[in-house]
């Protein structure tokens, strides 16, 4: 899909909107899947996804949220890894420090709601919320990834990559019987662990593969290659 997400929040309310699949493109994903296994793995929560990429499921497809944290298959949502109270209270403190933040900063357009991975949606790089998340990680165990419209901020140890190694082992299959493309610094991890990866904008995210550009959406360029080498 189209990347890029309008978010607006005040005081009392919260409205977020997001693009969704084609029916042209939900129809080669639907003729894909009876190949391969389609998963979809993104920093959005997993309810954001269902109503981004509901009409694929559920054989042979699956979703991934707040990148890796959460999958959905087969019914049934999977916590992939569990916060200990300390971790807990520290995202909770910096969650409450950049909102405090955002009520001066105006470049902060929002929160977009998630369980466990903070994301800021700004209207450029603030350098405060990354001196906030600096002061309460004394231990350099959070990244804080700036993606362009959004910082994305969790533990290290909980990216997409862990999460496709996770979505592997549950499939029964070897990581490197896998393909994984991407766009943005938290695909990074994800398409270093892929057995193939595939980036479809270079300027952001580096990986052995990039699609052509010869269409504006990279996904639907390799989705109509795969499909090609299997007619």
């Amino acid at each position: 899909v189209e990347k890029g997400t309008e978010i607006e929040e005040t005081e009392a309310t919260l409205s977020v909107k997001t693009h969704t699949l084609s029916p042209e493109m939900l129809q080669k994903l639907q003729n894909l899947k009876k190949i391969f296994h389609i998963n979809f793995s993104s920093g959005r929560s997993l309810l954001y996804l269902d109503r981004m990429y509901g009409k694929v499921l559920w054989d042979h497809a699956s979703l991934q949220g707040e990148n890796g944290i959460f999958t959905l298959i087969d019914g049934r949502v999977i916590q992939h890894e569990f916060f200990s109270p300390e971790d807990l209270e520290l995202i909770n403190g910096m969650k409450t420090e950049i909102r405090d933040l955002s009520k001066k900063e105006k470049k902060i357009r929002g929160f977009e709601p998630k369980q466990f991975l903070i994301t800021v949606h700004c209207w450029d790089e603030v350098p405060l919320i990354e001196q906030i998340v600096k002061k309460y990680d004394k231990e350099n165990r959070y990244y804080c990834w700036w993606n362009g419209e959004a910082y994305d901020i969790s533990l290290k140890t909980l990216n997409k990559g862990v999460g496709l190694k996770h979505l592997c082992d549950y499939l029964n299959i070897d990581i490197s019987q896998t393909i994984a493309i991407g766009n943005g610094p938290n695909d990074k991890d994800m398409v270093n662990a892929a057995g193939i990866g595939v980036t479809t904008d270079p300027k952001w995210l580096e990986s052995d593969f990039q699609t052509t550009g010869e269409l504006h959406l990279g996904g639907e360029e390799l989705v109509n290659k795969l499909l090609e080498l299997k007619s």
